[in-house]
């Protein structure tokens, strides 16, 4: 007798009350050989059908004695699979990040794919006749409004009535128990699928085509169709003429009638209504005379069509960046980081201590952190490395932090890789994201390149990582699972053995420690390559120098009496860069007008109601009005997007005095307007970048020199190569500079060094302004020098005497209440847990930081109060952690975030 083949699958995480149950079903006959390990299937559970990843297929043994297994129900999606390299990983991702298992696979899943049941709610008999009157507010809003529209989801009633969860369901519950209301459910559809086009062909030999016509003698628009897709004459509409289909040798008229392999050309159906005027009838007559055949094909969404980037040569290598490749081709030429190698026993990775996995230097895994300067030509030696991945028959993966930054990269990449590059990104379409995970599944792409979340995407012959401005906080995702991308990326190299370039400028301080211990190979590139223009019109071969960096102290500006947001040096700069047709950069990391507004009498500062933020005040949303239209009415919170108005009069003291304290991006571009009438001023900053390609369009309108002063946030500070910028001026560098995080000072130099590379890339006489109330900080000395090491020393020393990563671990618990005291009470009451158990394990050099409020006190009407657990490195194993975690008991209500990037 066979015995049973059992799928353990991962189910939806939110059947399980917060953790993924896995469960044992038995395949049945018709699925073995369909159901694989990491395909998404459909399964019961209860009374309804959820979807889960089967993790593991065996045959049945003790574990099922005695137990009724129900069976798998259905594949979800037969290319929906999560390869053996990933299910690793998400297990990775779950253990590591305290995330549910589903939560994890779903990661890896294709976008869209993703269904579950919907509660639906419908009225009853009862309910279409009780007296509305007699009902409490919200139940009497859900009971008229399921009578007026007919049955809904709950999100769909969610949205109409804006109500939270629970108020909602209390509501519902009320409802049920009078009989008011039923509830059921309904499967969501899939939110994406490929998408196809019917095609009509010509269904008879050419030899009988004569014949047809004069059958159709009587059918005179019949035979007109069948001319026109024969060729024989031309159409009556104004599209579709000359537009061939993909099985055309050519476009052109004269294709039409051509004869492929014995068959007449296929015809999309949308072009053969258009040029023939024909109707779907019509063509159905066709079909049924046997004269047409109808099909249907896949068409591929493709993120870059229309585009028409150029081919790239490659330009000579510096010594510099010849050095680089040739380490890291030897790596990939060597076999070292073979999968076959990173699947044995050997070269796994022991549990780090350190943010993500710790390599040592017996581990087969090459990590390399590509230290250059900007400018210095590191994205060169990505492309020469991910060809030389390729021609080895390896795929890659280049990982950008922001998608402002993939547009200007993906062309690069795409001018080298003509048809073999795949985008990812959240800027896309789903249905787009669908086919391009697709491709790379399929191994037709033969490199991704994207956001965070492309670290999943499906890659079976990996073996090149790139994760470009790897110093970036937005590799961290700020919700569940709160996965670090660069960590990530580096646990996938380890598993699937691919080669990993860090690359940066201004490499984040555990990296750049665990490099100078050996860990990760470090490769410099201290120069910036030439290749411009020189004073005498030749071209540069020598390299060009970093821009200089002067720190105007904005107290002697006011002092001298300047009240102005630019400081004298920063005008005049500003006036030489218009008068010589050059390009500018404004940089301030504040969004909107004014920072805050306040009462000059009683000092009220108007806030949020939901949140412990001051409103932002913002001139309008028209993105980069020209000019800027002041329109002083608007306040937003940052947080929650809370609008309101300015008030005439101070809410507390009723007061006139209200003014607006402050700068942002907006106020920025409006000031240049006034000081420079004729300037043309563009800001790319959140508000204006709104909606699908609004990225690429803002880079396309700078680039094509449509602004000369651009204005922005801190996407503008990343990895953009700007070739006319001559003058960046930061407007106010001590922003952030002082916030309570030990990542502060990092950050400013980062964000600093950063921007000032954007200026003088292509030649020499650039100059960069930092406007500062504090020039004699060690960040803003280390910027103005481009100096790395010299800031790096500094900050190791201050990390190493206060117990911070990369010396050790930090765990952030943090709690949300609508309640504050529940909310005092609730982490209070954990600190005390959290101080017994380091006693009672005798756990030496653990330590807590908290309970306190968070930075950002209330948000989104929820209180927070957080505590900051510290592990020393040489004790911060993950499972050790998990376990310490887990001795806790059950978390609910808090938010658990392992290594994070910030601690406000």
């Amino acid at each position: 007798m066979p015995t049973d083949l059992i799928a353990d699958i991962a189910l939806r995480a939110s059947i399980g009350g917060g953790e993924s149950p896995v469960y044992s079903y038995r395949v049945p006959a018709r699925l073995r050989g369909l159901a694989r390990p990491g395909q998404l299937v459909w399964a019961p559970l209860r009374r309804q059908r959820v979807q889960g990843v089967v993790l593991a297929l065996r045959e049945s043994d003790e574990r099922d004695s005695g137990r009724e297994l129900r069976e798998v129900a259905d594949l979800a999606d037969p290319e929906a699979s999560i390869p053996a390299a990933g299910l690793r990983l998400a297990e990775w991702v779950a253990t590591t990040y305290r995330a549910p298992l589903y939560d994890a696979l779903a990661l890896l899943l294709p976008p869209g794919v993703g269904q579950e049941a919907e509660p639906i709610y419908k009225t009853t008999a009862a309910g279409m006749q009780f007296a509305l009157g007699e009902l409490p507010p919200r139940e009497r809003a859900i009971l008229y409004y399921l009578r007026v529209n007919g049955q809904q989801s709950e999100r769909d009633l969610r949205a109409a009535l804006r109500g939270g969860d629970g108020d909602l369901r209390e509501a519902y519950a009320a409802l049920a128990e009078r009989g008011l209301v039923t509830r059921g459910s309904s499967m969501s559809a899939p939110r994406a699928r490929p998408r196809v086009e019917r095609l009509a062909r010509l269904n008879i030999p050419a030899e009988e085509l004569d014949a047809a016509l004069a059958g159709l003698a009587r059918a005179p628009k019949q035979a007109a169709v069948l001319r026109w897709m024969a060729g024989q004459e031309p159409g009556v509409g104004s599209q579709g003429l000359g537009v061939g289909s993909k099985e055309s040798a050519d476009t052109g008229d004269e294709e039409r009638g051509e004869v492929f392999d014995g068959r007449w050309t296929a015809w999309p159906v949308a072009e053969v209504y258009a040029a023939t005027g024909a109707s779907s009838t019509l063509l159905r007559e066709l079909e049924r005379r046997d004269l047409l055949a109808m099909e249907t094909r896949e068409v591929r969404r493709d993120p870059l069509a229309g585009d028409g980037v150029p081919p790239d040569v490659p330009p000579p290598l510096t010594l510099a960046q010849r050095a680089a490749y040739e380490a890291i081709v030897t790596a990939l030429e060597s076999g070292v980081g073979s999968r076959e190698s990173a699947a044995s026993p050997s070269s796994r990775p022991s549990e780090g201590a350190a943010p993500g996995p710790t390599p040592d230097s017996r581990l087969p895994t090459p990590i390399f952190l590509l230290h250059g300067v900007t400018g210095s030509g590191k994205t060169e030696v990505y492309l020469r490395a991910i060809a030389r991945a390729m021609r080895l028959g390896r795929q890659a993966l280049v990982m950008v932090p922001e998608i402002a930054l993939t547009a200007q990269l993906v062309r690069r990449f795409a001018a080298r890789f003509p048809g073999k590059l795949a985008v990812l990104h959240s800027g896309l379409g789903i249905g787009e994201r669908y086919d391009e995970w697709r491709r790379l599944r399929r191994g037709e792409a033969r490199l991704a390149i994207g956001s965070r979340s492309s670290v999943f995407a499906p890659l079976p012959e990996l073996g090149l990582i790139v994760v470009d401005e790897e110093h970036e906080l937005t590799y961290k995702h700020d919700a569940g699972p709160r996965y670090h991308a660069r960590d990530a990326a580096l646990r996938l190299a380890e598993i699937t053995g691919s080669v990993i370039i860090l690359g940066s400028a201004t490499p984040s301080v555990e990296t750049y420690h665990a490099a100078r211990e050996g860990r990760y190979r470090l490769l410099e590139m201290a120069e910036r390559v030439g290749g411009g223009l020189g004073a005498d019109g030749l071209h540069r071969s020598e390299p060009l120098p970093l821009p200089p960096v002067r720190l105007v102290d904005m107290r002697r500006e006011l002092h001298a009496g300047n009240r102005s947001i630019f400081s004298r040096p920063l005008q005049q700069a500003l006036d030489e860069a218009l008068e010589r047709r050059e390009q500018a950069i404004l940089f301030l990391n504040r969004r909107g007008a004014a920072s805050f507004v306040m009462c000059r009498d009683c000092g009220h500062v108007i806030s949020c109601p939901a949140c412990s933020n001051p409103l932002t005040l913002h001139f309008d949303d028209a993105p980069n009005p020209q000019p800027p239209t002041p329109n002083p009415h608007i306040l937003i919170c940052h947080s929650c997007g809370h609008r309101a108005t300015v008030p005439v009069v101070c809410p507390q003291c009723l007061s006139p005095r209200i003014k607006d304290f402050g700068v942002g991006t907006q106020r920025v571009a409006e000031d240049v307007q006034k000081m420079f009438p004729q300037a043309r001023v563009l800001r790319w900053d959140r508000d204006s970048v709104r909606g699908k390609g609004a990225h690429s369009r803002m880079l396309d309108a700078f680039l094509g020199g449509k602004a000369d002063v651009l204005v922005g946030t801190q996407m503008i500070a990343k990895g953009l190569d700007l070739p006319m910028v001559s003058l960046v001026g930061v407007v106010a560098a001590d922003t952030g500079l002082h916030l309570p995080d030990f990542r502060s000072g990092e950050r400013a130099f980062q964000l600093l060094t950063q921007v000032a590379g954007r200026a003088g890339r292509r030649s020499a006489g650039a100059k960069v302004i930092i406007q500062t109330y504090n020039p004699e900080h060690y960040a803003l000395q280390a910027a103005q020098e481009h100096d790395f090491r010299a800031f790096f020393a500094q900050e190791i020393a201050y990390r190493r005497e206060l117990g911070y990563p990369p010396f050790s671990r930090l765990v952030r618990l943090l709690y949300a209440s609508g309640s504050e005291t529940t909310c005092q009470r609730e982490a209070e009451s954990m600190a005390a847990n959290i101080h017994a158990l380091i006693e009672s394990r005798r756990l030496e050099g653990w330590g807590l930081v908290g309970p306190a409020p968070a930075f950002f006190q209330r948000a989104r009407g929820r209180w927070r109060w957080h505590l900051i657990l510290r592990v020393p490195i040489a004790q911060a194993d993950t499972h050790e952690i998990g376990r310490f975690l887990d001795a806790l008991g059950p978390l609910y209500g808090w938010t658990v975030d392992v290594d994070p990037v910030h601690v406000l």
